[in-house]
């Protein structure tokens, strides 16, 4: 029996791991003025060259254009962000193309949102 009990906790401890998202949508205010900002994870840039877009479910499509840039343009230098443009919960899919820092490349991603 106690052997069976230490192989089942070796196989929890043992199973997938699921990482968190590279980048979150999180509703912030910048101005006083509700926004929604693009929020990267530890050891993650948000590339500049291709602006984050939000796909909202009912078609319209916001991009999170405002923020400081790195001094050549290539990253944003804080998180990226757009206004708010409804209350209410926001649903859609984010476009984002995202660089980890140890890496020399980016990847281009597509996250589902869900906010309140």
């Amino acid at each position: 029996m106690m052997r069976g009990l230490l192989i089942g906790l070796v196989a929890l401890g043992c199973g997938p791991r699921v990482a968190p998202p590279p980048v979150s949508l999180v509703a912030t205010s910048h101005g006083g003025r509700a926004t929604l900002a693009a929020v990267p994870g530890p050891g993650v840039r948000i590339n500049a060259q291709v602006a984050p877009a939000l796909e909202l479910n009912g078609g319209t499509v916001l991009r999170l254009t405002q923020g400081r840039m790195t001094s050549d343009s290539a990253y944003f230098a804080e998180p990226p962000w757009a206004l708010r443009r409804q209350s209410g919960p926001v649903r859609g899919i984010l476009r984002i193309s995202y660089c980890r820092t140890d890496e020399a490349l980016c990847r281009a991603v597509a996250l589902p949102v869900a906010l309140r």
